[in-house]
């Protein structure tokens, strides 16, 4: 059987920045997916006019084989790309990267195409533009201020003919992966002029309309996901419900994905919100292919190793040894619903003092980046950072300052649970500080965690809230991410210790649908309040106090992310609509 050859259009081509680029990095290192994928190559933007040094263009793990820039060209491609380059007025980037998961033996490998296209050829852009909107009704002259967009419209041709001439006659056709909308133009491209060279795929990590509406009104998950379903029964679609949607150009793109010869989409409410995009999804049949879990080994003695790392650490912070460890390893940004983290914690204080015990919760999230070793050091010693925090860098930016002024006086009225808000990327002596230990990383922060929270407004999937399965923790995630429903197919349906999920679309009674619309944020906390003390009953019920306990949690975490991960997603999922696609069916 031929392998199938495959690119990616996605932002992500060269760093891992989020979501899509931990599942390139899991489809990559699959050995089913290489088993049947001969070449991978990644397409994105670049900005080559930056100075940087010529072998890291393509990022630490990267290999140039071809740039103008830097004048690379090792491999003879300059008589194939030169004259894309000269038509479009773009600079092309392309070489090899890797892939290696520490800790991990599974590795990878996949081509990559860069195009800087800050220049472009006006005149060839306007003509695309026109045909967007002659085919497809899109009229670009919308949203031309829009970089984020302008940027992948500019990509679309000059990525669709440098493709045409790096792949050989057998690697054809090439099934191009829209990621999100940043691949919606450069496959509307293909649509119109590749019917022998291409087929396409439209991989929705999320429904970006959705997102949106989540994301912007006081309600936020318990007003829309009420709202979709009551909307659905009544055979209304969100333009008819929220209005006209037309201003918003992510939104204007995916509902054109139903031309794609196929639409992925990562989880079951995605799935129901792009069908909620319009009735031209009404027919289109939609794959379920839910992203996979890292499946690694971890053995009680490496747990209780890490957890005495953390435990020690904890009390330099806070003062006291805790009974239960807890995360939240996120980004700062709103749909990630870190409030809930706050009243769940102010639910657990009381019956923890009952108890007589103590809790401890590390938000790990950040809005400035990577600070520097330096910094971390001088914050430490000066005012005990991450403890404690001040206002501007290299501490405090954008939303990190409202989640602190949500932590400070949390923690000053309670007792037996603090929150530490840790706003940095790594775990290390070197990214926390002097007071953790030195041998701990990332790794013993997952392997320690007792409770991981993940209790999203919005959440497509989620694979770091399911990240520390395998070392026997309690995750908690909200019934709208699209990783429960995983759990579930998973599981048969049957409930597992591992994993509690949260509702907070649960109503104490029917409310129509302009009601539902008008929801404030006093009838949302209503909902929330109730949820979080269901949730710190029953989290508290859940919590391994034994060595017996936290094996048992290990060995049924280890057993259910086992039917989790890529290989299984690969195989059984993506492989079938790979097939389908390439034949054309």
């Amino acid at each position: 059987m031929p392998k199938h050859t495959i690119a990616h259009v996605t932002h992500e081509a060269v760093e891992k920045l989020g979501g899509i680029g931990t599942v390139l990095e899991g489809m990559m290192t699959s050995p089913v997916y290489r088993k049947h994928v001969g070449r991978s190559i990644l397409v994105g933007p670049c900005s080559a006019s930056v100075q940087v040094d010529p072998a890291k263009r393509l990022g630490e793990e990267g290999t140039v084989l071809y740039s103008t820039v830097d004048n690379v060209d090792k491999l003879g491609l300059g008589n194939k790309l030169r004259p894309i380059e000269w038509s479009f007025d773009v600079a092309l980037v392309y070489g090899k990267r890797t892939y290696d998961i520490p800790g991990d033996k599974r590795s990878g490998e996949a081509d990559v195409l860069l195009i800087d296209v800050f220049k472009t050829n006006p005149d060839r852009l306007q003509l695309f533009k026109f045909r967007l909107a002659e085919t497809f009704g899109f009229d670009s002259s919308r949203f031309e201020e829009a970089w984020e967009f302008e940027e992948y419209v500019r990509l679309a041709e000059p990525a669709f003919y440098a493709l045409t001439a790096l792949l050989d006659d057998n690697e054809l056709p090439c099934i191009m992966f829209s990621h999100e909308f940043m691949g919606m133009p450069a496959c509307l491209k293909a649509i119109l002029d590749g019917e022998k060279e291409f087929r396409t795929i439209f991989h929705a990590h999320e429904c970006a309309t959705a997102r949106k509406l989540v994301e912007d009104h006081p309600g936020h998950d318990t007003m829309f996901y009420n709202v979709l379903n009551e909307a659905r029964e009544q055979g209304k679609y969100a333009s008819d419900v929220f209005g006209d949607l037309s201003g918003y150009f992510k939104h204007e793109l995916i509902r054109r994905s139903h031309c794609c010869d196929g639409v992925i989409a990562v989880g079951d409410f995605t799935a129901t919100e792009m069908h909620f995009l319009g009735p031209q999804f009404d027919h289109h049949h939609i794959d379920m292919v839910y992203n996979g879990l890292p499946a690694m080994k971890v053995t009680l003695a490496q747990r209780k190793k890490s957890r005495k790392m953390l435990v020690d650490y904890s009390e330099k912070l806070v003062g006291y040894k805790p009974d239960i460890l807890m995360t939240h390893v996120t980004r700062p940004v709103i749909s990630k619903g870190m409030w809930r983290d706050v009243k769940l914690c102010a639910e657990m204080d009381r019956r923890l003092g009952e108890q007589g015990k103590k809790a401890i919760l590390y938000m790990l999230t950040s809005a400035g980046g990577q600070r520097r070793a330096q910094d971390v050091r001088n914050m430490e010693s000066e005012y005990g950072w991450p403890r404690h925090h001040r206002e501007g860098y290299p501490d405090l930016v954008g939303p990190e300052v409202d989640i602190h002024n949500m932590i400070e006086p949390f923690n000053a009225e309670h007792k037996n649970v603090q929150i530490v808000l840790v706003n940095q990327f790594g775990w290390d002596a070197d990214r926390i500080g002097t007071r953790l230990p030195k041998k701990m990383d990332i790794a013993d922060l997952r392997f320690a965690t007792d409770v991981e929270l993940g209790m999203a407004t919005y959440e497509p999937f989620g694979i770091s809230p399911l990240e520390p399965l395998c070392s026997g923790a309690v995750c908690v995630i909200s019934n709208i991410c699209g990783c429960a429903g995983f759990v579930d197919y998973a599981t048969d349906g049957e409930e597992t210790e591992n994993v509690l999920v949260a509702d907070y679309t649960r109503l104490q009674h029917r409310m129509s649908l302009d009601d539902l619309l008008n929801m404030t944020q006093q009838q949302r906390d209503e909902v929330e309040n109730a949820e979080s003390a269901r949730l710190a009953d029953e989290l508290l019920r859940r919590v391994p106090q034994t060595d017996k306990e936290r094996n048992a949690l290990i060995s049924s975490g280890q057993k259910l992310a086992k039917k989790m991960g890529w290989d299984q997603v690969v195989e059984h999922k993506m492989l079938p609509l790979l097939e389908r696609v390439a034949n054309g069916k």
